[in-house]
């Protein structure tokens, strides 16, 4: 037996990769790890598919099973394949975050649906599949951490992406922001700290990126990390939210096992629109200092915005690349609140009625799908377009270079890499 695996894009997010696409794309994990959970000698050929830079074609082979999984901007792209593959003769089964979203409607489309994790129910598919009795849906959410496999990652491939590995040590989050499908999706739970260390060593690389939703979320499991990662001299870079700049320890220890660089989801510059998030540090006051302490330790930052939020105006958010400026950001990053299936901002807008439309489609984090509170959607979407020009102004793009702790180090050149990335993206050219 023949099986494919993809992952499955959505073309207009396609549409923002170009040259600089490898300077921002980070490697995923996905397809390595479905591929480590596929029991040996089950399948006499197993291909793989990233749809962010390979293509799919119906007609190359002839699979018995293709499994997919994607994000909700990606399911209706998923959808036309299902079709096409069972056209073909193929079994289709479907995962990711829109099939635990939504695994009714996915289930319109496929032969199986696969809700959260892949752990225990994609091994249990396949022995169901070859027993002759597969069933509809599968949800398996009591996952240990300590049995994770290690991702298939060689079976990947690295096309249009950064040659730096990435690993996950806890995937979940205890924080529960109102538009983050996060938390209907994993559970936080951290694997064995000794596992991640041994999975690091076997990565021979000097430079590694955590794909944590918090890595200093459960504070000591990050120190009992740091400290076996610490003798391995690498680099690393990781996701936290804006406390981390408060406490010392970690900073100090994070420095000291390689921690280079920080991305944190900021969101807004107006304290009532992140209480309105449930956002757990809402003093947006404080961000300069936040920035400033973790800069005092040699780690850059990365914030992250969203705009649309109901307490945001026109004015508010056509000053943030000027805000910004203050905060002293090393790179930044916009996108347009989206009220995703499965988080309590969706059934908020849901209920009030002010869900615009449900073309999955359009769901990519660059275009208004819902009513905002100030303003009309169309001028949402101008002004995140906007917002993102005046952002990345070559003026901008060279002061955030120069004036990072990195400036004065070989690091400087990838954030001036991610910058230029960032600034070709295009994103202000997009119209709806």
């Amino acid at each position: 037996m023949k099986l494919l695996m993809i992952h499955v894009w959505n073309g207009s997010e396609r549409a923002y990769r170009g040259r600089f696409s490898s300077m921002l794309s980070y490697p995923s994990l996905t397809l390595a790890v479905i591929y480590s959970l596929i029991p040996k000698d089950a399948f006499e050929r197993i291909d793989v598919i990233d749809e962010n830079s390979q293509r799919v074609d119906y007609d190359k082979d002839k699979y018995d099973i293709v499994m997919l999984s994607f994000e909700t901007s990606s399911s209706i792209c998923a959808y036309g394949h299902c079709a096409e593959f069972k056209k073909r003769g193929a079994y289709t089964v479907c995962g990711g975050y829109h099939a635990t979203a939504l695994p009714d409607e996915v289930a319109e489309h496929c032969d199986t649906v696969i809700s959260g994790p892949a752990e225990v129910s994609v091994p249990e598919f396949i022995q169901d599949f070859l027993n002759g009795c597969p069933k509809k849906l599968y949800r398996n959410f009591d996952v240990c951490p300590a049995d994770f496999p290690i991702p298939a990652r060689d079976k990947i491939t690295g096309k249009k992406k950064l040659k730096i590995p990435a690993i996950t040590a806890n995937r979940g989050c205890k924080n529960r922001c109102s538009y983050c499908s996060m938390g209907m999706m994993w559970k936080s739970a951290p694997r064995p700290a000794e596992k991640v260390a041994e999975e690091i060593k076997g990565l021979n690389t000097k430079m590694l990126i955590f794909y944590d939703p918090n890595f200093f979320g459960n504070r000591e499991y990050a120190i009992e990390l740091m400290e076996l990662i610490k003798p391995l001299k690498i680099l690393w870079a990781c996701n936290a939210t804006a406390d981390f700049g408060y406490d010392e320890e970690l900073m100090k220890l994070a420095y000291e096992s390689g921690c280079r660089g920080v991305l944190i989801g900021l969101e807004s510059l107006n304290s009532q629109s992140l209480k309105g998030a449930a956002k757990r540090f809402s003093d947006s006051d404080k961000y300069a200092e936040v920035i400033k302490n973790i800069h005092k330790f040699g780690i850059a930052v990365n914030g992250c915005f969203v705009l649309g939020f109901d307490d945001d105006t026109e004015d508010e958010l056509l000053a943030l690349p000027e805000r910004v400026d203050r905060l002293g950001l090393d790179l930044c990053r916009f996108s347009v609140l989206t009220p995703y299936p499965g988080t309590r901002q969706y059934e908020k807008f849901e209920q009030s009625g002010r869900i615009l439309t449900k073309d999955w489609s359009k769901y990519t984090q660059h275009n208004a799908v819902f009513k905002p509170a100030n303003m009309s959607p169309e001028r949402l979407d101008e002004i995140y377009r906007q917002v993102w020009k005046k952002a990345y102004s070559w003026r901008r793009v060279l002061k955030r270079t120069f004036t990072s702790p990195w400036r004065k180090n070989a690091y400087v050149f990838i954030l001036l890499g991610a910058n230029i990335g960032f600034k070709f993206l295009g994103i202000d050219k997009k119209q709806r």
